[in-house]
């Protein structure tokens, strides 16, 4: 018998044996159910029935939904490692070899990196014949490692190290590899590699001139040298890894512009010879300590005029157009005198100036000067004199 449920518009026969109980397990279920949510019928089995199978149906669908929501079992500790590094550089340094990196922040699953402890440097070498490798390729050694004994405060900062133990005629090829706590390693950073030769020899006949805000310096050429690299350092300061220069330098000269005026500086000039891909740097000159200095004078004021007045001779003139100007000195001379006299002890921010120390009818000859603000207080020379006798 077929039976129509309106509400679902879908032909069910109650009768077939996939909606028949036939275990008692199964029917203990079905009357359990039934008397709990009230709805069992002796007169309407089937209807009943088919209405606790969608119930039945229904709560296994929500079991299985939910439980495709759960989380995956956490990743074992040994996947979790601390991110490849792909930023290693090697550097010739006065007749040495400096590798630079920067510190990892997250593991391989982009967690954050707080449980570095340890890096590995590994180094493979081979012979250099002409430009080419001989033997490179072969197995890396660790060559050096080291502890580390903060916790995570170095996450983004440089990490440098300097190897000194090179042969000449050698290729070396770097990698670094890093461990956290639990020691399990990253996978070892990009390769990068070095090829080494005998460093060139030391620049001689350094020279620098000082100028304001300024330091030109120069030398000799050194014999098998491709290039020159330029080093400062203030007082107190150690020479920085990274020269002045951010191209190696073709000529013997460099001009200094970024110092500052009355501070010390000391320079060192190191010859480089390049070997296939390599600028081999060599050992720096001696140390040339200079300071630059302001030495060049405001110009002369320009305009001065001489005035009369009831209180004595006013001087007037153009405005100097010097960023480090400090102000002006005005000078008088007496008919009969050889030589100008500076009227006022401190140098005049204003372009005027009142003489009251006159005399009626007596001739007097002025002239300007403009002074800077250096050390030095550079003083520019006389202006166009002006003459006026005092009459009014």
């Amino acid at each position: 018998m077929k039976r129509q449920i309106t509400s679902t518009k879908l032909q069910i026969n109650s009768n077939d044996q996939f909606f028949k109980f036939q275990t008692k397990p199964f029917r203990s279920l079905e009357i359990g159910i039934c008397n709990l949510f009230g709805i069992w019928n002796g007169r309407h089995k089937s209807k009943t029935r088919i209405v606790l199978l969608s119930l039945i149906i229904s709560v296994t669908f929500l079991s299985l939904v939910t439980g495709c929501g759960q989380k995956a079992p956490p990743a074992p500790w040994s996947s979790v490692v601390p991110k490849r590094i792909v930023d290693l550089e090697a550097k010739s340094r006065e007749e040495r070899i400096l590798l630079e990196w920067t510190f990892p922040k997250e593991n391989t699953d982009k967690s954050v990196l707080t449980d570095l402890s340890e890096f590995k440097i590994l180094r493979s070498e081979g012979d250099l014949v002409g430009d080419q490798c001989r033997g490179c390729g072969e197995k890396s050694k660790v060559v050096f490692e080291t502890k580390l004994d903060r916790k995570g405060e170095d996450k983004g900062k440089k990490m440098s190290l300097l190897f000194e133990d090179l042969e000449p005629r050698k290729v070396y090829v770097f990698q670094v590899v890093t461990l956290n706590r639990r020691g399990h390693p990253s996978s070892p950073s990009n390769p990068v590699t070095v090829f080494w030769d005998y460093p060139p020899h030391t620049t001689s006949a350094v020279k620098a001139e000082r100028g304001d805000k300024k330091v030109d310096i120069s030398w000799e050429p050194v014999l098998g040298a491709t290039g020159y690299h330029i080093y400062r350092k203030g007082e107190g300061e150690e020479f920085s890894f990274q020269p002045l220069n951010r191209e190696v330098l073709k000529v013997t000269q460099y001009s200094d512009l970024s110092v500052e005026n009355e501070k010390r500086y000391t320079y060192s000039v190191r010859a480089v010879k390049r070997v296939v891909k390599t600028d081999i740097e060599g050992k720096g000159s001696l140390s040339l300590p200079i300071t630059p200095t302001d030495l060049i004078p405001p110009s002369p004021p320009l305009g001065l005029v001489a005035v009369p007045l009831r209180n004595g001779i006013e001087l007037n003139w153009r405005k100097n157009r010097e960023a480090d100007l400090l102000g002006y000195h005005v000078y008088r001379r007496k008919t009969g005198e050889g030589e100008f006299k500076r009227l006022n002890p401190a140098p005049l921010t204003k372009e005027t100036y009142l003489d009251t120390e006159v005399q009626i009818g007596k001739d007097y000859d002025y002239a300007v000067t403009a002074v800077d603000n250096s050390v030095r207080k550079n003083e520019s020379p006389l202006s166009e004199e002006v003459g006026v006798k005092y009459i009014y």
